[in-house]
């Protein structure tokens, strides 16, 4: 029997309903620890004190280590090791294997099929110099705080909330979260994306039903904006579109870009493009070496200057709430559960989708009874901007449009109310 709670925030009163997969996703949401990620961080970074991570160097072999044992002391995780090599690596290294970290957590109803997120651990120093890069690669500090401890870090916080037993997230299709080798160029071999090409490669000879990819690439460098790109190919594009449908779902106060998004092969994703499935990219920029107009070119990247100090935290988290809830929503079949975050007897307003917008976003809501309601927008300062619904509505999940276009960028109020009940909710219009 599904229990219910009420919130009242003034006059307003949201009923959710506690037990639904939308509420434990919202729990996971609300449980990411900046504090968890900041210590991932520093420990990736500082690397066995090695202060590098660069493929073949024992920092490297020391952040395999802690992903694993990271993973390890999750209760419901399985974690194990995917070894390879790298033949055409100059001798030794070429006989030196390499793990990428796989934790699993079997579905529960249709576990042949997958959804992954990956983040490589490896990192580079190459933009140090050309020489410098050639000839000091195994001893230079490349702490790769940004690129790619952030990412790394967020898989293990997701990895611990998914498991939470005491959020009870129940996960249809098989979650693996992947810490990849050698995604970076190394002075001792061609190529790059090896972990994940030798992950990708093997699924595809397995024939393994991947759902979906999300690679964490490089996503906790910026100062100003709360900020991160979806990179996609045409044919991914809904796995993009679903990660900010879930933003909006679940008031995660990040912007992102909007389809069509760019498409580049620079990181993980590829691997799994190549071989027939659908992946996307998150990334502080597109690319990272360029400004854009929420981001200012990172001049730490692949440099020895890339340390836990540049890095915000903040916005780590934030993209690993981003990669968490849109995770579980394809994990738990959530699109295809008509709603579950609107169940019958709730009187229930969304988040506006895309938030932030221009000009045009969806307002959903749901009725328990047929009922006389009013949806109308205002400003900050409570002037009213539009009336959208003023009649008699049937019970059940509504959507409207609201077009903006004739007013200002800003933060503004929709508010959706009945005789007995009212509820609102925040979104902003960028121009």
């Amino acid at each position: 029997m599904l229990k219910s709670f009420l919130l009242v925030i003034g006059l307003s009163v949201i009923i959710y309903s506690q037990d639904s997969t939308f509420q434990k996703i919202m729990r996971m949401k609300d449980s990411v620890s900046v504090q968890n990620i900041t210590n991932h961080i520093n420990n990736l970074s500082f690397a066995g004190g090695y202060q590098s991570r660069v493929t073949f160097t024992p920092g490297n072999d020391s952040a395999a280590v802690y992903i694993k044992n990271e993973f390890d002391k999750i209760p419901g995780l399985i974690a194990y090791l995917d070894t390879f090599y790298v033949p055409g690596a100059a001798a030794p290294y070429n006989v030196k294997p390499q793990f990428n970290v796989i934790a699993e957590i079997p579905g529960k109803i249709n576990p042949e099929k997958q959804f992954i997120v990956g983040a490589h651990y490896d990192c580079s120093a190459s933009r140090m110099g050309t020489q410098v890069w050639q000839q000091q690669w195994y001893t230079i500090k490349a702490p790769g705080a940004d690129d790619n401890a952030t990412g790394v870090a967020s898989i293990i916080e997701m990895a611990r909330l998914l498991c939470d037993t005491s959020i009870g997230f129940v996960n249809n299709h098989t979650i693996k979260l992947i810490a990849y080798a050698a995604e970076e160029y190394n002075p001792t071999y061609e190529g790059h994306h090896l972990g994940s090409i030798k992950h990708a490669g093997d699924a595809k000879l397995n024939n393994d039903q991947i759902v979906g990819m999300i690679s964490v690439d490089m996503v906790g460098y910026n100062d100003n904006y709360s900020y991160t790109a979806i990179v996609s190919d045409a044919a991914s594009t809904f796995i993009g579109q679903k990660m900010i449908e879930s933003r909006s779902r679940f008031n995660i106060p990040v912007i992102t870009n909007n389809p069509p998004f760019p498409y580049a092969n620079y990181s993980d994703h590829q691997s799994y493009l190549d071989e027939g499935y659908n992946a996307v990219l998150l990334i502080e920029n597109a690319p990272p070496w360029n400004d854009g107009i929420y981001y200012t070119a990172n001049s730490y990247y692949h440099k020895s200057s890339d340390t836990a100090a540049t890095v915000n935290m903040e916005l780590t988290a934030r993209v690993a709430q981003l990669a968490l809830v849109t995770t579980a929503s394809f994990a738990a079949v959530l699109s295809d559960a008509a709603d579950d975050e609107f169940l019958p007897g709730e009187f229930y307003l969304a988040q506006n989708y895309p938030n932030p917008f221009n000009p045009v976003t969806t307002i959903r809501f749901n009725l328990p009874e047929d009922a006389a309601v009013q949806l109308k927008v205002y400003d900050m300062l409570g002037n009213e901007t539009a009336v959208l619904i003023d009649g008699f509505i049937r019970s059940g999940i509504h959507e409207e449009q609201f077009d903006a276009s004739h007013l200002s960028s800003g933060m503004y109020i929709y508010r959706l109310t009945s005789d007995r009940l009212s509820a609102s909710g925040k979104m902003i219009l960028i121009k």
